[in-house]
């Protein structure tokens, strides 16, 4: 009896001490790892840009209404007509209606002519109706109705190429012959033009003027200094002005910085600036000329950059950083980084056992580090190995149970 008691309770014992070692071994690592990734990291410089371009003012002493032919931001040719002028206000709605009803026109004629319902990218269709909700809410909470009506018209048109696509009853043949017939009835009582206002040259027509315009100038790049910065103020421009066209040549980003950081580039390097602009995110540059102050304190980079849009057309300055370098390789955490025999490397975790990788290190912060693919003894960390970044008594083989 007294056997059987102890040879049950070693087998209970035997049992709990599996039980914990395994319960052990589940929640217990001696080893944490993180995998390594492909990053590519940015060394820039803060700097607030100021575009200096070729600009044009429009000028026109016509009576009475303008109506824009362009878009504001547009690209306009030589001698092309950018505002026609009529006796009213009404003359100029009824000009912007029949645009309107044109466009509706051409619009629904496209979605006619589109039979392929099996070809319709419903992902790209889909995605521009999100665009185009997200554009309205923005321009309705901006308060800018203008464009909220023209966003709520580009959403119907996504909603309509949705309804074709997947064969949603929509009768767009009859929805054409009633704008064809408001077309009609509109050009009816279309106002005969009085003048247009022409182009002088081409670019990009921008409606609205800063005092600006004859201050920064292309003509002469080194008389923009630090102290010419400090002291240029807007110019009041002429009751007479409409407008102004951007050249679509080379223009400049200049750039305020101290001696110290101007000693980093010089004439003629080409360099990448990173911008907010949503449609120019980056642009190549050259750095066209460096302007010292007379206290030589401070100097002025002069960028230059012949790619040009309406945004950029519309944009005095704002926030960019200069891309001095980029850095791509492994990414580990700092942390991993082990000294062995004089020899920068990362402990690896494969299978059960610890490897000791050296690795080249390219470019490195407080708390990150990055890895060439290969070093040159042929060891090489790979991408998603599995990297220590924290243990004890860590050595090249050791097996973790």
């Amino acid at each position: 009896m007294k056997v059987s008691t102890v040879l049950r309770f070693l087998v209970i014992l035997i049992a709990a001490v599996f039980i914990i070692h395994q319960a052990i071994s589940a929640f217990y690592n001696p080893v944490k790892t993180e995998n390594a990734v492909f990053y590519t990291a940015v060394d820039d410089f803060k700097i607030t840009g100021l575009i200096i371009r070729n600009e044009t003012l429009v000028e026109s002493d016509a009576t009475g209404v303008k109506h824009y032919v362009i878009s504001d931001g547009s690209r306009v040719s030589k001698d092309g007509v950018i505002a026609n002028i009529y006796d009213n206000e009404s003359a100029s709605i009824t000009v912007t209606n029949i645009d309107s009803v044109n466009a509706k026109i051409a619009d629904i004629e496209d979605i006619l002519s589109y039979n392929d319902v099996e070809a319709a990218n419903l992902d790209l269709i889909n995605a521009r109706i999100g665009d185009r909700v997200n554009e309205f809410i923005l321009a309705t909470s901006s308060g800018d109705y203008s464009a909220a009506a023209s966003e709520a018209d580009d959403l119907l048109s996504a909603i309509t190429r949705k309804q074709a696509a997947i064969g949603v009853a929509n009768d767009l043949s009859a929805r054409l012959d009633t704008l064809k017939a408001e077309l009609t009835k509109l050009s009816a009582s279309l106002p005969t033009v009085k003048g247009s206002i022409y182009a002088a040259q081409s670019g990009y027509f921008v409606s609205k003027t800063d005092g600006y315009e004859q201050v920064f100038t292309c003509e002469d790049l080194s008389k923009i200094t630090p102290e010419f910065l400090k002291d240029a103020s807007a110019k009041e421009t002429g009751a007479n002005v409409i407008g102004k066209i951007v050249s679509d040549y080379e223009w400049y980003i200049a750039a305020e910085v101290s001696i110290d950081e101007s000693v980093n580039y010089k004439e003629g390097e080409s360099l990448i600036i990173n911008t907010s602009v949503k449609t120019s995110p980056q642009l190549p540059v050259t750095v066209k000329k460096i302007n010292i102050s007379d206290s030589s304190s401070k100097a002025v980079i002069l960028f230059a950059c012949n790619q040009m849009n309406s945004e950029l057309a519309s944009m005095r300055s704002g926030p960019m950083s200069v891309v001095k370098a980029e850095y791509s390789g492994l990414k580990v955490a700092r942390k991993a980084l082990r000294v062995v025999d004089n020899v920068r490397g990362v402990y690896v975790l494969s299978g059960m056992q610890i490897e000791f990788i050296p690795v080249n290190i390219v470019y490195s912060t407080d708390s990150y580090i990055i890895c060439e693919k290969q070093s040159e003894n042929g060891e090489f960390l790979k991408l998603y190995d599995r990297v220590v970044v924290k243990g004890k008594n860590l050595y090249d083989g050791k097996i973790i149970s």
